[in-house]
């Protein structure tokens, strides 16, 4: 290999050792319970999001109905959490 194209013995014990913190608990003393739980928050916000977003300019009836149904379905799931 070429010089100046490989990492530094130095480079690759710092990514070692970032690597080990981040796999130890994560930051807060959250649990990983917790950040399963906001982690489930999360993506129903953003499916919550996307459903008003096709709402907003759905005009075909059916589908606009199918669209509520999933809102109210998710907003039930949010309120569980």
């Amino acid at each position: 290999m070429a010089r100046g194209w490989g990492r530094s013995e130095e480079d690759q014990g710092a990514e070692r050792e970032q690597d080990r913190e981040a796999k130890g608990a994560p930051a807060g003393g959250a649990t990983n319970a917790d950040a399963v739980i906001a982690a489930k928050r999360r993506s129903l916000e953003l499916s919550l999001a996307r459903i008003e977003s096709l709402l907003a300019t759905t005009t075909h009836a059916p589908r606009r109905e199918a669209l509520e149904l999933a809102r109210a379905e998710i907003r039930q799931r949010l309120a569980e959490l």
